[in-house]
């Protein structure tokens, strides 16, 4: 059955996708947003009572209400997760860990558990004062190599809930294809998006066992944070591409590609495109007449998704393939607005009123 699903092109075969529709109608709401912040490489957005905190790099930067920021710490690795409550800042460390800053834990480390590293934090989030839910994306890579492992095909993924108290980790699920996000619902059950698999997952903390609540995303889901009337704000690396659908099933030349092309030349998706003319192309990605169009396929995008409490999508704001807000990686409500980090703009949006219910402008 395999052999004539991969002649014929069916199931995990198939390289058609699902169409940006519906909730998910592109528009150009994150090229059209006001910049909240200038920053290089901006990830990580959390809303402290002492204002945002977001990261850049291996520094975190905390921001006033008028965009104004300050580096506030600085470690030896990039910063690949953030997470807060209670005065403590959880802080995911790539190739290193996890560090709780802060707060009646602060000092507490964790780096590995039952002999694995926890080398590829990819999203934390606190399930009360005393434990920290984490997503390690991947036993093979760290969180930077993040396109090597979709590339690779990665799937050893695992959830974990960390003891604060007594140090203890505990592995939830595993055989996860990059677990990239995690929401907590006000229960036993908890919210995870798979990037790979293009789904979000509700996995229960007891039993381990998973259910896919959106599943045949268009995109790579990234973060998942808390949003107004009990929803989830979910963020997305890129969308998919039907050229990089076909590759991911062509193992001989995808081999050769990861080891003989530099890595910002893959056809893969991207945080960013158009940064130089030896990036690989398809016709529609092509300017014609000296214009990109909006609708052209494209490596990188941008597009963060407002859920509701079953994490249906109910709205969206894109940047399109013709803009610079790309690889909107994370997002969060300061107040009636929403912040989004444009990893590939390198810079901090605002959505004024959106986290308030407003999304006439969306239509």
């Amino acid at each position: 059955m395999n052999f004539l699903r991969k002649l014929l092109g069916r199931d995990e075969w198939a390289i058609t996708l699902p169409v940006l529709d519906g909730p998910l109608l592109p528009n150009q709401a994150l090229e059209e947003a006001e910049t909240f912040a200038e920053l290089a490489g901006a990830d990580n957005l959390v809303a402290t009572e002492k204002g945002l905190v977001a990261s850049s790099g291996n520094r975190l930067f905390r921001y006033e209400a008028a965009g104004q920021g300050e580096v506030i710490a600085e470690f030896d690795q990039p910063i690949s997760a953030a997470t807060a409550a209670k005065g403590m800042l959880a802080i995911g460390i790539d190739g290193d860990g996890v560090v709780i800053q802060g707060g009646q834990h602060g000092g507490r480390t964790f780096k590995d558990a039952g002999g694995r590293k926890f080398g590829c934090v990819t999203a934390l989030t606190f399930l009360d004062a005393n434990t920290l839910l984490m997503a390690n994306g991947s036993d093979a890579v760290p969180a930077s190599q993040w396109r090597r492992d979709l590339m690779q095909k990665g799937a050893s993924g695992s959830l974990w809930k960390l003891d604060l108290k007594t140090g203890t980790a505990t592995c939830i699920a595993d055989g996860l294809a990059w677990p990239a996000g995690i929401a907590t619902t006000g229960s036993n059950r908890i919210y995870v998006s798979e990037s790979w698999r293009h789904r979000v997952l509700a996995i229960d903390l007891s039993s381990g066992a998973r259910e896919p609540v959106l599943e045949h995303l268009p995109a790579y889901p990234a973060r998942i944070s808390p949003a107004y009337d009990a929803g989830y704000w979910l963020s997305f690396y890129s969308v998919r591409n039907q050229l990089v659908e076909f590759i991911l099933r062509e193992d001989t030349y995808r081999a050769r590609m990861l080891a003989e092309v530099p890595e910002p030349f893959w056809m893969a998706p991207s945080l960013a495109s158009g940064l130089s003319f030896r990036e690989p192309m398809q016709g529609s990605q092509l300017k014609q007449m000296g214009v990109l169009k909006p609708y052209a396929v494209t490596r990188s995008y941008g597009l963060v998704a407002n859920c509701d409490a079953r994490m249906r999508p109910l709205a969206s704001f894109h940047s399109r393939a013709d803009g610079t807000a790309h690889g909107t990686v994370a997002a969060c409500e300061v107040g009636d607005d929403l912040l989004v980090a444009s990893r590939g703009g390198g810079r901090i949006l605002r959505l004024p009123g959106v986290a308030n219910g407003h999304r006439e402008f969306q239509r």
